[in-house]
């Protein structure tokens, strides 16, 4: 019997961590909740979650913001301690469908074995509610390979840990995700993306841009999560530099639209262009951690 913990990562959640956990508590053995020093009225609501389920349900508070890499850390040594085969990582703002993990090991127990010894990261198909249905996102098959997905919905054996270690906490946030999955690629364990395993996520704050004769979408993110988002992005096409990895590819085409993007068309892009220049002198200079 596969034994399951999840942890949950809260920062200022509103009610719609609610969903989050509803979801997936009668799906796991045990749930971490770990926050990153949210304010008081905020605690309410998680300290609400945990004594409705005060027997299944542990409420880590940390003190200040420490990063979704040092939180996620912090719930896994937690669960590994109490020796869970598997852990699945969560975002506050994402919804897992009814029989998520049932599909996610149905999948994976059915592959054979040899094959199957080798994957110790399960991901979900991922849905966003505003744009799209499920059967519009359903192109894959029953299952496929793939080197690297976000940190949300991630169902992870707990033995590899001890192959690659944890989250790179140096990270603080953004790629903390992608840096993870690239160290599995060295590896050579295997990630596979379970089409009928359904997470409702939302990908961002997009809005949609006119300039001139263009219109696009764009991501809108704040000034400071730019800063982290280049920072960490240099930092890992360096790293993975030899691994030709089509997700850091993919990354590499994606800053530079993105760049465009928020000199066309964002507010705040004054501020913004500046963070991601500081972002690129802290990766020359090898500063990390959370931003001083």
């Amino acid at each position: 019997m596969n034994k399951v913990a999840c942890i949950i990562v809260s920062y200022n959640p509103d009610r719609g961590i609610e969903k989050c956990f509803n979801s997936l508590i009668n799906q796991v053995d045990k749930m971490f909740i770990v926050d990153n020093g949210s304010n008081g009225d905020r605690i309410k609501i998680l300290k609400e979650l945990k004594n409705s389920n005060a027997n299944k349900v542990d409420l880590i508070l940390n003190n200040e913001n420490l990063g979704i890499a040092t939180a996620l850390n912090v719930g896994i040594k937690k669960a590994l301690n109490e020796g869970y085969d598997w852990v699945i990582t969560m975002d506050q703002d994402s919804k897992a469908n009814d029989n998520m993990i049932e599909k996610m090991f149905e999948v994976y127990e059915g592959i054979n074995l040899d094959e199957r010894k080798d994957i110790l990261s399960i991901f979900p198909n991922f849905v966003d509610e505003r744009v799209q249905s499920i059967e519009e996102n359903s192109e894959i098959k029953t299952y496929e390979y793939v080197d690297a997905e976000i940190t949300s919905g991630n169902l992870l054996k707990t033995e590899v840990f001890d192959k690659v270690g944890f989250f790179d906490d140096s990270l603080f946030i953004d790629l903390v995700d992608t840096d993870f999955c690239m160290r599995l690629n060295e590896k050579n364990i295997k990630m596979i993306k379970v089409r009928d395993a359904i997470l409702y996520h939302n990908l961002g704050e997009s809005q949609a841009v006119k300039s001139g004769f263009l219109k696009f979408n764009t991501s809108n993110h704040s000034a400071i999560r730019r800063y982290y988002m280049t920072r960490n992005r240099f930092y890992t096409w360096e790293k993975y530099k030899d691994l030709n990895s089509f997700t850091l590819n993919r990354d590499k085409m994606l800053f530079k639209k993105e760049f465009v993007k928020v000199i066309l068309g964002e507010k705040d892009k004054v501020n913004k262009i500046k963070m991601i220049f500081r972002g690129y002198k802290d990766y020359k200079k090898g500063i990390r951690g959370k931003l001083k």
